[in-house]
């Protein structure tokens, strides 16, 4: 493992996807642990996309008996799509590892927080604040979070001056934890998201980004390299800057810087 420094960015750069999975994998079991000596619960907030899809095969696994279940409340950063769509992020944690972990500990699926959007942009937003006012108001003590290549985080898209499309989130008070919008399909084919507003994220006492590929070179050296020449409505995720943040790249990833 390498490491290198950019402000508040910690740059741990990986010769695989495998290692970086490993990884997320300790130190979610030890910000678990670290969590459970204090308190009874452990809140961990997950992101979608493929680079979190083997950290949650090891949970599944490898790591499985590293971890007391019943005192994990797990939460989504973002939603797209209908618990029944395979799509969804809920339904893609949950057939790769939280099924899994029901199996052997069924009450379980009750410490599983998804977003509703059955209900709605409005309700399920309303519905999801009510969830994390009960058990993480002052932040999460695991956010495991992704960007994509064009600088959107979570469910946080770029705003596009080509169809006079502005992201009224940065208009929102920072007591605001949840806001659920349509994205227009000029920008992004899942036209309604519910996302955590990305001040609420930063509020979790350990912040992880994940960036795995060379298609995500570009968007790292942004960040990084080249943050002053961004603002965070052209680039959501360069808020990643604005706290501490432990960044888990593979070598592809970081090629450019």
């Amino acid at each position: 493992m390498e490491i290198k420094y950019f402000g508040n960015l910690e740059i741990r750069i990986f010769n695989t996807i495998e290692e970086l999975s490993k990884q997320a994998a300790e130190i979610f079991a030890a910000e678990c642990k670290k969590a459970q000596n204090t308190k009874e619960i452990f809140t961990v907030s997950l992101c979608g996309g493929s680079t979190p899809q083997r950290l949650f095969e090891l949970l599944a696994a490898e790591f499985k008996n590293n971890i007391h279940w019943p005192a994990v409340h797990i939460f989504f950063g973002d939603e797209r799509e209908k618990k029944e769509n395979p799509e969804s992020n809920f339904q893609t944690a949950s057939k790769i590892w939280l099924e899994k972990i029901i199996k052997e500990i069924p009450n379980f699926e009750n410490n599983i927080h998804r977003i509703k959007m059955d209900l709605g942009l409005a309700e399920g937003a309303k519905e999801y604040e009510k969830e994390i006012n009960e058990f993480a108001p002052k932040g999460f003590d695991l956010s495991l979070n992704g960007a994509g290549s064009d600088g959107h985080r979570n469910g946080i898209f770029p705003e596009n001056p080509k169809i006079t499309w502005k992201n009224g989130i940065w208009d929102l008070q920072e007591s605001v934890r949840v806001y659920g919008y349509k994205v227009p399909p000029e920008i992004n084919p899942h036209a309604e998201r519910i996302t955590l507003t990305p001040w609420f994220l930063n509020k979790s006492k350990v912040n992880i980004l994940m960036l795995s590929g060379l298609e995500k070179a570009d968007l790292l050296r942004e960040i990084t390299i080249g943050k002053e020449n961004y603002n965070k409505r052209d680039l959501p995720a360069i808020t990643f800057n604005d706290v501490q943040t432990i960044v888990l790249v593979d070598k592809s990833a970081a090629s450019k810087i």
